[in-house]
């Protein structure tokens, strides 16, 4: 039988190589271990501090509390002092003031009542005055509007004539043309009658010269014969 030969992995090789660069000996062992330890220790009296800090900040705290209620008994008490000592100024300058308002309050109110007196105959004053002027400017306006009716009444009159004289001389000239037209009717009337007239006269003179001729040629007329004669 043939002998098997076994080879370690070149990785395996690379991996002995590290943990052998690696390795710590037993000096760095045991001072790793120290150091851990050491802080461990320091961890602990760290903490033993701030749990003793602790404390002596609860205590400070507690009579620091008391302390700040102790004072804010005091100032409250103070401030209540104060504040009735204030009250009762202020009570005493309101009573004052008061007092002052009133008086001046009459001083203003007799002041007043003098301007009121003062104003009340001024207005009088300008009322009678006023009442004057509107007397006059009502006389004035009184008077404009007689000499306004007066005028406007000279006017009408004026007015009238003229429309009268108008009238007048339309109705004159009516009548001379209805009695112009009347003639004329009349004269019309009056030619066609005389024209008339005038044939019926030459009508007989003819009808009495016929006559005659026929008496002349020894003819006889009857009444009941007529002899039309035309012109």
């Amino acid at each position: 039988m043939s002998a098997t030969t076994f080879t370690t992995p070149k990785f395996m090789n690379s991996l002995a190589k590290l943990a052998k660069e690696n390795r710590m000996s037993n000096k760095d062992v045991r001072a790793k271990k120290q150091a851990k330890a050491n802080r461990v220790k320091e961890l602990k009296r760290q903490r033993k501090i701030a749990d003793q800090m602790d404390k002596e900040l609860t205590k400070l705290e507690k009579v620091a509390n008391k302390e700040a209620t102790k004072q804010a008994k005091i100032q409250a008490k103070e401030d209540a002092k104060q504040a009735k000592i204030q009250a009762k100024e202020d009570a005493k300058q309101a009573k004052i003031q008061a007092k002052e308002d009133a008086k001046q309050a009459k001083i203003q109110a007799k002041e007043d009542a003098k301007q009121a007196k003062i104003q009340a105959k001024e207005d009088a004053k300008q009322a009678k005055i006023q009442a004057k002027e509107d007397a006059k400017e009502a006389k004035a306006q009184e008077k404009a509007l007689a000499k306004e009716a007066k005028v406007q009444e000279k006017a009408q009159e004026k007015a009238l004539a003229k429309e009268a004289k108008a009238q007048e001389k339309a109705q004159e000239k009516a009548l001379a043309k209805e009695a112009k037209a009347l003639e004329k009717a009349q004269e019309k009337v009056v030619k066609k009658k005389t024209k008339k007239a005038i044939k019926v006269v030459e009508r007989n003179d003819r009808q009495d010269i016929i006559q005659s001729l026929c008496e002349k040629l020894g003819h006889t007329t009857n009444a009941s014969v007529s002899v039309e004669v035309t012109a």
